[in-house]
């Protein structure tokens, strides 16, 4: 029901309800005539008593003005209940249109490139970028190398924002599985994340294990993996960060890959001199060198990476 409508209603509830109100104040002002009236009770006699008799004009008035006033109250509960059922029933179109508007957008967009590329290109593309509902924003990947007792200890510190772009809350599972192929047994130093808001979500510090939160650390010795799970509100993002340690004996060749889209990164690497680094890699935005020293190179990526996509680092002794 349109807003002039329903104006143009309550104008006409307002109407009849004065004019109920004009007869009821009007009737108010009636003479009435009060005369004797006599009566005869059960055992013969004769009682008089006194009678209010009301002419027959107030009789119409008090009918016409109990009409009105019923009136006003049906007019009034009508329209109400007629302008919520129409609003219940416009906001339940609107979320079909928006539902069907959905719909014809992905299968127009699903036909679209179905024509461009490969079916099965597609279908990993939309899986792994188009439907996730979370992308990493300024991640920073920190490496920091150093020589004690013959070996190269590297601590590797991981941060990155994991946003939420749906409109619902998403359950983000970390796992990370670190194997010691290669180099020696990963040593997780800490790990934590923080919402927006600065609650600690996840905590875990291998010297005060009673104090560690909502995360599950198991090593065997040659494999070490790290699991827990964080619930991102919508629109909404969390902060996370990781270090852990590992020793290497001559040259180092490792890899560093992400399991979700990320948006900005930075890769800071220092190491001692003597050493060379360098990156190899194989993502759709390519590093691009910022800073260059005898001990520190930063790399930055201004696009992209994709699922599965990363580098391959290097740190080699020049002789």
């Amino acid at each position: 029901m349109k807003n002039r409508e329903i104006s143009g209603y309550i104008v006409l509830v307002l109407f009849v309800a004065f004019s109920a109100f004009a007869l009821d104040v009007l009737s108010s002002h009636l003479t009435v005539e009060i005369g004797p009236k006599s009566l005869l009770d059960k055992d013969g006699n004769i009682t008089t008593t006194l009678e209010i008799v009301y002419p027959l004009w107030h009789q119409v008035i008090n009918l016409v003005k109990n009409f009105l006033y019923g009136l006003a109250a049906a007019i009034f509960i009508t329209v109400f209940v007629a302008n919520k059922l129409q609003s219940s029933q416009q906001k339940e179109k609107e979320n079909e249109l928006i539902k069907l508007n959905e719909a014809v957008n992905v299968n127009v967009f699903d036909s679209l490139f179905k024509t461009i590329i490969p079916e099965e290109i597609f279908k990993i593309i939309k899986q792994e970028i188009i439907e996730n509902k979370v992308v990493r924003r300024e991640a920073k990947w920190i490496y920091n190398f150093e020589e004690a007792g013959g070996k190269v200890i590297c601590t590797q510190t991981t941060r990155y924002e994991l946003h939420n772009l749906s409109q619902e809350a998403v359950s983000d599972p970390v796992k990370l599985e670190l194997d010691s192929l290669g180099g020696e047994e990963y040593e997780i130093i800490s790990a934590e994340c923080l919402s927006i808001a600065g609650e600690v979500l996840v905590h875990y510090d291998p010297s005060d294990l009673s104090n560690n939160k909502n995360i599950y650390v198991n090593t065997d010795g040659k494999h070490t993996s790290v699991e827990y799970t964080v619930n991102i509100p919508p629109e909404s993002y969390v902060e996370y960060k990781t270090v852990f340690r590992r020793a290497y004996l001559g040259d180092i060749t490792d890899a560093q890959a992400t399991k979700v889209p990320v948006i900005g990164a930075d890769i800071i690497v220092n190491f001692p001199e003597k050493y060379d680094f360098d990156v190899f890699p194989f993502m759709s935005s390519i590093p691009r060198l910022i800073t260059k020293s005898s001990t520190q190179k930063i790399y930055r990526v201004e696009g992209g990476i994709l699922p599965r996509q990363g580098f391959i680092f290097y740190l080699v002794k020049n002789f």
